[in-house]
């Protein structure tokens, strides 16, 4: 099933961008949301483990995590990828994820589908072109 996206006028972010110009960027276009228990219903659907089991894992998974985290570590959790604490100031914190290989190769294999849409208009979709294009 291809990811869908809409396009979507933006500010043109470009160095040499005109002032005022905007251009339309492709937006993914999420179609809903997994949340923890059918995330632990499906992943216990595939394995021997019972939802409450994986539920209990992913619970202490976190806890891990805000500990390791908090003493400089970076946590590495498989194929899923790695999470590190960053700061740009003391007040400016957030934790880094980079994915791991075999997300990044998933994401080369998606083929996309362009949502139909009305008349374009700022902030919703428009265009016929999956790339920015100028105005």
């Amino acid at each position: 099933m291809p990811a869908k996206y809409k396009l979507v006028l933006r500010k043109d972010m470009r160095k040499d961008a005109a002032e005022g110009s905007k251009l339309y960027y492709a937006s993914a276009n999420t179609t809903g949301t997994c949340d923890v228990y059918e995330l632990c219903d499906l992943i216990s659907a595939q394995s021997t483990a019972s939802s409450g089991d994986v539920k209990l894992i992913l619970d202490e998974l976190v806890n891990v995590m805000r500990r390791n985290l908090g003493k400089g570590e970076v946590v590495k959790v498989g194929e899923l990828g790695s999470f590190q604490l960053q700061f740009g100031s003391i007040k400016s914190r957030r934790i880094v994820f980079r994915p791991g290989k075999l997300l990044k190769d998933a994401i080369k294999n998606y083929t996309f589908e362009k949502i139909a849409s009305g008349a374009p208009d700022e902030g919703s979709a428009g265009g016929e072109d999956d790339r920015p294009g100028e105005l």
